[in-house]
């Protein structure tokens, strides 16, 4: 038993060292595994004949298969929310014409499900789907956080590795504390450039039937457009609550 989970976890791994290169050589890969060649073989192997993972016939290099994303994408099209989110959140970026994104929290961090782009919309963010977020340090994380208990938080909080992405990322957990109180009395949260520079964020979450926290939509906007924050807020809210109803919450 223990020397079949050390090869799951030994693929595993080998699958996330390709995942994070477009291509890469059986060279490359023992030496950042530090396992020997014929180990490191015998398990690409397995990888590509359980379709994982290929290997390209004219670099005979190896890169992952969209195996990942099918699997991934099932469970997204299995969860009913997400299809009533992404028609609401879609509607608001082609009213508001700014960028919309669509999160669920997912191992204490936050997980891009869809981004929307209004076609008009030129500027480049870092945001992409299936990239992963620090809760602390975004709009959408915090505003989930603050449905959480105070020891929830603490907890997640001393779980990540909170660094100073921006000149405006609150570091400090007495500060952080402070701005979670203040998003549980106005109802949504903001992301003053505490992630990206220049980029201003505004989110809250959405409940469905049971008043449980389904995920968060936010509203992203350049600094430049800030004497439209209220406006943005306020539309955002009422999408949130739209997005809530259909889920089935009444009050």
């Amino acid at each position: 038993m223990g020397s079949n989970v050390q090869s799951i976890d030994r693929a595993l791994n080998i699958l996330e060292i390709i995942s994070n290169q477009e291509m890469i050589s059986l060279k490359e890969i023992v030496n950042q595994t530090e396992l020997s060649k014929s180990t490191v073989h015998r398990l690409i192997n397995s990888l590509i004949s359980n379709g994982y993972v290929k290997q390209n016939e004219v670099t005979a290099q190896y890169e992952i298969t969209f195996k990942m994303f099918q699997l991934g994408n099932k469970r997204v099209q299995n969860i009913d929310f997400l299809n009533v989110a992404k028609s609401m959140i879609s509607q608001l970026t082609n009213t508001l014409e700014e960028t919309c994104h669509l999160v669920v929290e997912d191992n204490s961090e936050v997980l891009y499900i869809d981004k929307f782009v209004p076609s008009n919309n030129t500027r480049a963010m870092a945001s992409k789907i299936g990239k992963r977020a620090p809760m602390y340090c975004t709009a959408v994380g915090k505003s989930i956080l603050s449905t959480y208990s105070d020891e929830s938080i603490k907890e997640i909080w001393d779980q990540s590795n909170i660094i100073k992405l921006t000149d405006n990322t609150i570091i400090d957990f007495g500060e952080f504390m402070d701005e979670i109180n203040k998003i549980r009395v106005q109802g949504y949260s903001v992301d003053n450039e505490e992630n990206e520079q220049g980029i201003y964020c505004v989110s809250t979450y959405f409940v469905n039937y049971r008043n449980e926290v389904q995920g968060a939509i936010s509203l992203s906007f350049p600094t430049t457009q800030m004497q439209q924050k209220e406006y943005f807020i306020d539309e955002l809210k009422i999408c949130a609550h739209k997005i809530s109803k259909l889920l089935g919450y009444n009050q």
